[in-house]
């Protein structure tokens, strides 16, 4: 299968250390496991980095993403600087690990910068942080976030689109960097197929997959409660993925259903879940032909929001 569903543990409130999440993800039935490199780097030294990479191999697992860099691109300037110190680091690990893709994210607001200053701050930390993984042939994705829930009552509005982000990669003198596209934000932002086909495939460096909570006006939707893909098939995720695939895009797809209730679910059933959530979507696509592999135990199943 060209694109592969790929687990991102916290994504689903698992809170799993490398070595774990590598059963986790191969016992749900994925494909490709995410990690927050950022987060493990020194436990995975200590594990061996030769080590996990066998575990992962031994699983069936391929490397999908990873995040090196802080979460957010507007971080303080201290914590941005204290941690682009330990990139190379953490993207030496990254490579060895089979790593070749990263991840942040943009707000679409700042506390105190107005839009071209905040724009030049983007611009200059992520070509710090791209000249840097470029090294290690990792590529550096940008999620951009869309909600008007998310915007409204904040200042300084910055991007919040496709079109805005592309203006950004604009001003980047790298050839490694992208974007890491969410059928959400896509949807949120009331773009279409015809904006994904703007995209080469290597500008887009990762995927991810979930649904808009029904009930609930496209305005209110909101980044911290999202369903899993294809649960309300309020987005039209085929469209999304079949784009995708027509671009010629080969990467993992991930999950991140934001919701409360994944607090309730036990790992292994959450991540059954997903997976097929994952694979059915694809296979409505037509991508793959897959089938989910695993049923989620029936008590996991009814705490569904």
């Amino acid at each position: 299968m060209p694109m592969y569903p790929s687990l991102m543990p916290d994504l689903i409130a698992i809170d799993a250390g490398p070595a774990a999440s590598v059963k986790i993800a191969s016992r749900a039935g994925f494909t490709g496991l995410d990690l927050r490199i950022n987060r493990f780097a020194d436990e995975i030294e200590r594990v061996g980095v030769e080590s996990l990479a066998e575990a992962i191999a031994a699983a069936g697992l391929r490397p999908g993403y990873c995040s090196l860099t802080p979460q957010k691109i507007n971080v303080r300037p201290s914590v941005w600087n204290e941690e682009l110190l330990d990139l190379p680091r953490r993207a030496r690990i990254a490579a060895e690990l089979g790593f070749a893709r990263a991840t942040s994210v943009v707000l679409p607001f700042h506390d105190e910068m107005a839009f071209d200053d905040n724009m030049a701050m983007h611009r200059s930390r992520v070509n710090a942080a791209a000249e840097i993984l470029s090294d290690h042939g990792i590529s550096f994705g940008l999620e951009y976030v869309s909600p008007l829930s998310r915007r409204r009552g904040q200042p300084n509005g910055f991007v919040h689109d496709l079109n805005g982000l592309l203006e950004l990669l604009d001003g980047i003198n790298a050839d490694n960097t992208g974007v890491m596209l969410d059928c959400f934000h896509w949807h949120c932002a009331g773009e279409s197929a015809d904006d994904l086909r703007r995209l080469r495939p290597e500008q887009i460096i990762a995927v991810h997959v979930n649904d808009l909570i029904a009930g609930v006006p496209v305005d209110e939707q909101a980044v911290t409660e999202r369903e899993l893909p294809g649960q309300t098939g309020i987005i039209d995720i085929a469209t999304f993925l079949r784009t995708l695939d027509g671009i010629g895009y080969e990467g993992p797809i991930t999950s991140e259903p934001t919701h409360a209730r994944w607090k309730s679910v036990e790992d292994e059933p959450a991540a059954a879940q997903t997976c097929n959530a994952i694979v059915a979507c694809l296979a409505r696509a037509g991508i793959g032909g897959a089938e989910p592999t695993h049923q989620p135990r029936s008590d996991a199943a009814g705490s569904t929001a």
